[in-house]
């Protein structure tokens, strides 16, 4: 909070107007993400704090950040989450896409996709999971390149779900399916497009009990991934549950039950890294910013 306040003014003590002169990129974003999903929020004309702050996590950073199409000035008050909020972007996309091309192997190799959720999985699928994950991850490839690595890994492993070679017309059904995953014109792809967004609402709205918005965390905190294992550091030092720990077990709930049980793991874990972002920016920013602007948008609409 202080270096936010030495790089942009004294904001706490600032009038509307010197706040939108001061933060015009936070301004903007709010008053856009106030038009655009404002009405769908049944937000009344004067929501209490709690209410205006599940509006930014949910509608506002999920939707109008992480998974917008839109060019965007980021609020400057997410200026030392960049790193952070990139990380998020590409582990969704990588479960998004790894979790619909292992649905069509399970559809094309006529195993049930249940074994996707099962507890009790062979070496072969875990290995397989694994090259397949680290295929979507590979940077710097020719598009080429990075769909043939691709169908090799997804073939390995509707090989190793099958337990048996793929005929060949089943290998150029699930080959074609992949591309159309890999080029975005597939059904499945934007089912789950769809349901990873709404994972990420459940993720960064989810608060524990006995706090207001979903971290517990001294108010002086300023946003960054380098503080965000404290809140779980100091619950288990004396011996309370962490956090972090109730996190993962609801969102666990969450992803299986929208279908993401087989890459869940990795979505839980950035799903708890955009909650802490967002949280800690709520709780440094709320009152002082993000609440006084809420306030005119939505007196305007």
């Amino acid at each position: 909070r202080k270096n936010f306040q030495r790089m942009h003014g004294d904001y706490s003590s600032s009038s509307i107007a010197d706040l939108q002169h001061m933060l015009p990129s936070t301004w903007n974003w709010l008053n856009q993400m106030q038009t655009l999903f404002g009405n769908s929020e049944n937000l009344t004309t004067q929501p209490n704090l709690e209410q205006q702050m599940d509006f930014v996590k949910g509608k506002g950073f999920v939707d109008g950040i992480l998974f917008t199409r839109s060019q965007l000035a980021l609020p400057e008050f997410l200026s030392l989450d960049v790193d952070s909020i990139n990380h998020i972007r590409s582990e969704a996309r990588c479960c998004v896409i790894a979790s619909a091309l292992a649905l069509h192997a399970c559809n094309i190799s006529k195993v049930g996709t249940s074994l996707l959720s099962s507890s009790v999985t062979s070496d072969e699928i875990i290995h397989a999971r694994q090259v397949l994950a680290s295929a979507l991850r590979r940077k710097h490839f020719e598009q080429a390149d990075l769909e043939s690595n691709i169908i090799e890994a997804i073939g390995t492993l509707a090989k190793a779900l099958a337990e048996r070679d793929l005929a060949a017309e089943e290998y150029g059904i699930l080959k074609s399916h992949t591309l159309a995953v890999l080029r975005g014109n597939d059904p499945v792809l934007k089912l789950l497009d769809n349901r990873v967004q709404s994972f990420f609402r459940f993720a960064c709205k989810w608060k524990p009990e006995n706090t207001l918005f979903g971290i517990s965390a001294p108010l002086e905190m300023k946003t960054g991934r380098s503080i965000m294992k404290t809140e779980d550091d100091a619950s288990l030092s004396h011996g309370i549950k962490s956090t972090k720990e109730e996190f993962l077990l609801a969102a666990k709930r969450e992803a299986s039950r929208l279908g993401f049980a087989y890459f869940g793991s990795e979505l839980i874990e950035v799903g708890n890294e955009a909650r802490c972002v967002i949280s800690l920016a709520c709780i440094n920013y709320a009152r002082d910013i993000l609440d006084r602007f809420l306030g005119v948008t939505t007196e305007g609409n």
